[in-house]
């Protein structure tokens, strides 16, 4: 039986081409959409929030008491500290842990005990008085459910369908993944990362230790699950509005496993509204505008992009006691969706902290910036701290030499939309200026590039942009370590799951120093420093501080809807 998310997808698929919006079909049978709510989202078919007891009479309801919460989106378990949790996916559950089927299945670790395959019956007894079919009492940490004989069949339904088949993508001898590319990408960038992405399937499928004839001829788990990796590039064109479209059309033709890496130089929202309702990951995509107000499972970022660096300022500025300071604020951006999310964020990270009022000033969404702006933004504001959250051109075109920088405090630049670089100031103007640094610092990078670029050395890429090449390779290894992981169980979530797991202990190099993700977070990157260029560094950034860990800006200030692109 197909799993309730492959039909979402073949149901899409179906879809006529006119229809443009990313919207799933729920044609899937009754009890399945009803077992997926009680085993997601702890709610039963009335509405009502689930109920279960666990042990010492503590009673969970609703999302606390969803089977999710434990045995994972796959349901194929993992651990809750030292405590194994069994996998319970219907193609495990439903047949006797004799048989090999299910003893070549990713498994929790610890002891397992034989046992009988469940039935409707017996699924029944565990979930309510906590017995398996062997009349062996369940773990404690088993909560007990109160559920009646309808929603038993119903999460039975669910279950037997749950990583049941190979996800789209996927086919006997080859394994598909796309990359995605906006065309707000510069060239040299987009060279550069398809330079990484290409190599590495080079290396996957070289056959250097003769995996397809291992496969053919062995009985080994680890031999049967090889795949030839099949790279697919999706370059979208034209308005945002349009990419829905163009990524349904691109899916219809070819479905792919996974996108891997991508990137985006303007919002990512369409794409990772496509990811979503087509329960595709999306591993780690190089942007600076990731969607971070709404809610994902399948796409994963490498941080919050340019809104975690207004929150870093934020609290930075809190950190250093800036913000006990009588002073105003001019923040200046774009007056576009993306510049007005970042000038949101920044003032809601600092709401309530501290006395400094914050000026808002939106340039045109477009054009040239007028040479005299910063002496007339000095004259008209009088601003004790600027703030521009403009990229390398718009900060090229300020005439520094013009203004002055008396009566200022600071003035901050993002690190992200200058490309990591500092803009040419006059002699007067460096002990001003800092930077907001998502990315590990030059001296401590260059060490942890060296294997990148024995890498790339070895295969003849020549080096290219840093970022771009050092995210690719990390969005590239760390699927290749999951997909190794994965055995013959070639389930979306359980890839997410895997990712989840190891994102902290991979050894390859991405720009970002310290990335982690736990179960359901989405943003393995969660802080920056702040960095000034003095004199005598050669034009290295060094920090002032600390990495400073910052805290998530509200959801709802920063949602900006597709309409708005």
């Amino acid at each position: 039986m197909e799993t309730l998310g492959r039909i979402l997808t073949m149901g899409l698929l179906l879809l006529a081409p006119e229809v443009s919006a990313v919207t799933p079909v729920l044609d899937a049978p009754s009890d399945m959409r009803l077992g997926q709510s009680i085993y997601r989202d702890g709610l039963r078919a009335s509405g009502e929030p689930l109920r279960a007891t666990v042990q010492k009479g503590v009673v969970l309801t609703g999302a606390d008491a969803a089977c999710v919460k434990c045995h994972r989106r796959s349901g194929l378990g993992g651990s809750e500290g030292q405590n194994p949790i069994r996998p319970i996916a219907g193609r495990l559950l439903f047949k006797s842990s004799r048989t090999g089927y299910v003893q070549r299945r990713p498994m929790a670790t610890g002891a397992v005990e034989v046992r009988p395959a469940y039935t409707r019956a017996s699924l029944g007894r565990a979930l309510r008085e906590g017995v398996d079919p062997t009349g062996r009492t369940l773990d404690a940490l088993m909560p007990r459910y109160a559920l009646d004989d309808a929603e038993i069949d119903q999460l039975y339904a669910y279950l037997e369908g749950l990583s049941a088949a190979a996800a789209p993508g996927v086919t006997e001898r080859e394994i598909h993944f796309s990359t995605i590319i906006t065309p707000d990408v510069s060239s040299d960038r987009r060279s550069a990362m398809l330079d990484v992405m290409q190599g590495f399937f080079r290396d996957k499928n070289g056959g250097t230790r003769k995996e397809t004839r291992r496969r053919e001829v062995s009985n080994e788990e680890m031999y049967r699950a090889f795949r030839t990796w099949v790279l697919h590039v999706w370059e979208l064109k034209g308005e945002p509005e349009t990419w829905g479209r163009q990524l349904e059309t691109l899916y219809r033709q070819q479905p792919v496993f996974a996108v891997i890496g991508g990137l985006g130089g303007g919002s990512w929202q369409p794409v990772h509204a496509f990811c979503e309702a087509f329960e595709v990951p999306c591993v780690f995509p190089d942007v600076d505008y990731p969607d971070v107000a709404g809610t994902g499972y399948y796409p994963l970022y490498f941080s919050r992009g340019v809104t975690l660096e207004a929150e870093v300022l934020a609290k930075h500025r809190r950190e250093s006691g800036q913000s006990t300071k009588s002073g105003k604020i001019v923040q200046v951006y774009r007056d576009h969706p993306l510049g007005l999310s970042i000038s949101r964020a920044f003032r809601d990270a600092l709401r309530g902290r501290g006395g400094e009022q914050v000026i808002d000033y939106a340039l045109p969404a477009t054009g040239r910036l007028p040479a005299d702006f910063l002496t007339r933004l000095q004259r008209n504001e009088r601003p004790s701290t600027l703030v521009l959250w403009l990229d390398s051109r718009d900060l090229k075109a300020l005439d520094f030499a013009e203004a002055s920088p008396d009566g200022l405090e600071a003035v901050y630049v993002s690190a992200s939309l200058s490309a990591m670089h500092s803009p040419d100031l006059p002699e007067n103007w460096p002990n001003k200026l800092m930077m907001v640094y998502p990315f590990d610092l030059p001296a401590t990078r260059a060490q942890r590039m060296t294997r990148l670029n024995a890498w790339l050395r070895a295969r003849n890429i020549p080096i290219g942009d840093e970022r771009t090449q050092a995210n690719a390779f990390f969005a590239a290894t760390i699927t290749g370590d999951a997909v190794s992981h994965l055995r013959e169980n070639f389930s979306r979530d359980y890839f997410i799951e895997r990712i989840e797991n190891m994102t902290q202990s991979s050894l390859s190099p991405s720009i970002y120093p310290h990335l982690s993700l736990g179960p359901g977070q989405r943003f393995a990157s969660k802080g920056g420093y702040v960095v000034r260029f003095p004199a005598g560094a050669s034009g290295a950034p060094v920090a002032v501080g600390d990495w400073l860990i910052a805290e998530p800006s509200s959801p709802a200030s920063l949602a900006i809807q597709q309409d708005d692109l």
